[in-house]
């Protein structure tokens, strides 16, 4: 099976250029501090590393989560207070994760090719 250049490509920028892997760093430090944070400490409400996630993976993580939660056919109930949502809601972040590593990859890499070719931005 032979790999479509673009496709090829927009993999390429992803984990050549610096800014979309400083990014996946971050959220993987993130999810990371939250699983360690939800298997050891009990927390009445929700906890802040969670926020940090969801805001590190905005504005995919919500839309997914939701479509994830539609095709499960998972009730609300058991999405907010069961392991099946909390798997995903983490699923729905990586996903997130990995379509911003994939924007952010394109955008510097047109951005480094367009410094290099000598394009004043005005």
């Amino acid at each position: 099976m032979r790999v479509p250049p673009w496709l090829s490509a927009t993999a390429r920028s992803t984990y050549r250029e610096r800014a979309p892997r400083v990014y996946l760093c971050l959220v993987a430090a993130a999810l990371f501090l939250l699983l360690i944070d939800t298997a050891f400490i009990s927390h009445q409400d929700a906890s802040f590393l969670g926020i940090w996630l969801l805001l590190l993976t905005l504005p995919w993580a919500p839309m997914l989560w939701a479509l994830f939660d539609a095709i499960s056919g998972a009730g609300t109930m058991e999405v907010v207070y069961g392991w099946g949502g909390r798997v995903l809601a983490v699923t729905g972040m990586l996903v997130a994760a990995l379509i911003n590593a994939v924007l952010l990859g394109v955008v510097s890499r047109y951005y480094r090719e367009r410094r290099g070719r000598g394009v004043v931005r005005p």
